[in-house]
């Protein structure tokens, strides 16, 4: 066993090296940034995000005990590619022990276990599905699936056929270590559904105690849930509140349809998918040539092979339903009845729709059985040779399978178009900008229809400034009510040359960052000259600094930038004084009121903000500014109001 642990050891320090060796952060897609900035990072894992003018997210407190980690390498001063590599390292060691442990556990009386189990660890890694659908797609949570899924099956069944406590504790705080994994919605149906699956295995077979099985079943549901509450919670309270509209069962199925296109029956044997290998793809000069193809079906039917000569084994089934359960609901709406399924799944159980990309989300349910099986086969063939070849035989399979198949993994091209350094002036902006102690926002110049940038020193993704700057930016869509219209607005109003400044103070705007830096025309935005020209004939826009390709303004038109002001008939007769305890509370301090008046907090509208004097919920919350929060005060002379995003029952 120590043997093992250290040849993964070894292969997970090689992996991370070849990927970080010329000391460059990953980053680009929907990942962005997001370990970029390590403390900001923790600052923003609430479930109201500051971005923009704020809005609710409940999935990614999700991130909170990784990121926690990453904070502390941030202290011992790790650079971030780092500290990224350092994560990599930890989801790679994770992923072949865990398969390791899983193939263990369900063939112990297999010749060469060990063995067999190393080869099952080395092709769950190294297959063309984690290349293209977990690595290359570069998404933490999809990779913390990849990463969890075999431990989580490991513990599952040792506590379900052994009832050992010992194993139950690590099962529940294995849950929070591997937390980033719930951050999909889709993940959760991934890991209980194949959960489900072990647990019918286990109660069927005879010599299991079925009461004793269900009883076992449910106390690690029942504590599982108990220990995850910290976010379960709060995800079914805020998940329909977290985007601007919530999508239709039929919009969601029309989505299934249209992406099942790339992952047929025949792409899915090989582990393939139409679009990442397909013509559009830097990858498919090399994958679409015949001898590729021929090793990829050369790993199928050795995957088969090991299928059809373990089925006597007891644990067999376990696998056998996994892997079919994984490749029908991997494939779609395409046939056999898929179409049927998934239109009866989605309008009658709205939350499926979470797999409206089901090879990406669920096809690991696929792949993991069928690593397994390929080990299975391998181990069938080895036993079959001759001595004096065996060896030859089966490390020239497993350089084609697990080395030559996957060779952009070895080499780390599978990331050599966003692999980026972050430009040194993005730093000094935003130490200049943090002199100012004040909660001004910044506005992100020129703007974005979208929320998708490209710069000219490498980086292609969501518009990544919230991982840039300590002051909330206003730089994209956010798919959230009340502020995407407000952008808009904004956006409309600087593009057509009308006058700006009402919406610039409304929305708490202190500082504008130009981009000289920006791909105008892939990021669909206006040109930063002439955005200049807009800033130059504006009296109340004030130049302020150059740093490289930023250069940074000041809107004159808020001169006591708040979150905060007391208005009266529309105008705002002062800023309020005000304590931030945490993104979701604060303190406001009233002094010597008179007269009625209301209470403006620019932050996105939501019915869970709360205001509160003396413990007394205030009413008459409403909208103002078209985004914002209002509420009507009454009470006269000195006191504190308390405002709260009120998500717990108790707060």
């Amino acid at each position: 066993m120590k043997k093992v642990i250290f040849w993964f050891f070894v292969l997970s320090v090689f992996l991370v090296f070849s990927w970080f060796r010329n000391g460059l952060t990953i980053a680009g897609g929907e990942e962005s940034f997001s370990i970029f900035n390590s403390t900001l990072i923790i600052a923003q894992t609430s479930l109201w995000q500051l971005s923009g003018t704020g809005y609710p997210l409940p999935f990614y407190s999700t991130r909170l005990l990784p990121v926690l980690f990453n904070v502390v390498l941030t202290q011992l001063g790790m650079p971030s590619f780092l500290i990224q590599a350092v994560f990599y390292f930890f989801i790679l060691l994770s992923g072949f022990t865990g398969t390791f442990l899983l193939t263990r556990f369900l063939f112990k009386k297999e010749n060469n276990l060990d063995k067999i189990s190393f080869l099952a660890a080395l092709f769950y890694v190294f297959n063309l599905y984690a290349l293209s659908q977990i690595f290359n797609r570069f998404l933490y949570s999809g990779m913390f699936l990849w990463a969890y899924l075999p431990i989580f099956l490991f513990l599952w069944l040792k506590w379900l056929e052994e009832g050992t406590r010992k194993y139950f504790l690590i099962f529940l705080a294995t849950s929070l270590l591997y937390s980033l994994t719930y951050l999909q919605p889709a993940h959760l149906i991934t890991l209980w559904s194949s959960a489900a699956v072990c647990f019918l295995i286990v109660v069927i077979k005879k010599h299991i105690q079925r009461r004793k099985a269900t009883i076992l079943a449910l106390l690690g549901f029942l504590f599982w849930v108990i220990i995850n509450v910290w976010w379960l919670y709060p995800y079914a309270k805020l998940s329909d509140l977290s985007v601007t509209e919530i999508s239709s069962w039929q919009s969601n199925f029309d989505s299934l349809r249209g992406v099942s296109q790339y992952f047929p029956t025949n792409q899915i044997l090989l582990l393939r998918q139409n679009f990442l290998f397909g013509k559009d793809s830097f990858w498919y000069s090399f994958y679409s040539q015949p001898w590729v193809y021929v090793i990829s079906i050369g790993v199928l039917l050795i995957a088969i092979l090991g299928l059809i000569t373990s089925r006597k084994e007891k644990n067999w089934l376990y696998l056998a339903v996994l892997a079919f359960i994984g490749w029908f609901v991997s494939k779609g709406t395409n046939p056999p009845l898929g179409y049927s399924f998934f239109k009866f799944l989605f309008s009658n159980f709205p939350f499926t729709a979470a797999l409206r990309n089901p090879y990406e989300k669920f096809g690991l349910v696929w792949l993991l059985p069928y690593s397994i099986f390929f080990a299975l086969g391998v181990g069938w063939i080895y036993k079959r040779l001759k001595p004096k070849i065996r060896e030859i035989v089966v490390g020239i399979v497993l350089i084609l399978s697990c080395g030559v198949l996957v060779w952009p993994m070895w080499t780390g091209d599978l990331y050599k178009d966003i692999k980026v350094e972050v430009p040194e002036y993005y730093r000094q902006t935003n130490e200049f900008l943090n002199r100012d102690k004040t909660d001004g926002r910044i506005l992100m110049l020129p703007m974005i229809g979208g929320d998708g940038v490209r710069y000219k020193w490498g980086y292609q993704g969501v518009e990544p400034s919230e991982f840039f700057f300590d002051k909330p930016a206003v730089s994209k869509i956010l798919r959230t009510s009340y502020f995407d219209e407000k952008y808009q607005r904004l956006s409309e109003a600087f593009s057509q040359n009308q006058d700006f400044n009402q919406l610039l103070s409304e929305m708490n705007i202190k500082y504008l960052v130009l981009h000289d830096d920006l791909d105008t025309k892939v990021s669909g935005a206006s040109s930063s000259a002439e955005v200049r020209k807009v800033l130059d004939k504006n009296p109340d826009i004030k130049f302020l600094e150059k740093f490289g390709e930023l250069s940074v303004f000041e809107f004159l038109g808020n001169k006591n930038p708040s979150l905060f002001v007391a208005t009266k008939e529309g105008k705002e007769i002062n800023p309020l004084s005000y304590n931030k305890l945490s993104p979701t509370r604060y303190v406001v301090s009233v002094k010597k009121a008179k007269n009625p008046y209301n209470l403006v907090f620019k932050s996105t509208f939501n019915d869970l903000w709360e205001v509160r004097i003396d413990g007394e919920k205030i009413g008459g919350h409403f909208l103002v500014y078209d985004y914002a929060n209002g509420w009507k005060m009454e009470k006269e002379g000195s006191y504190n109001i308390d405002v709260v995003f009120k998500v717990w029952p108790w707060e």
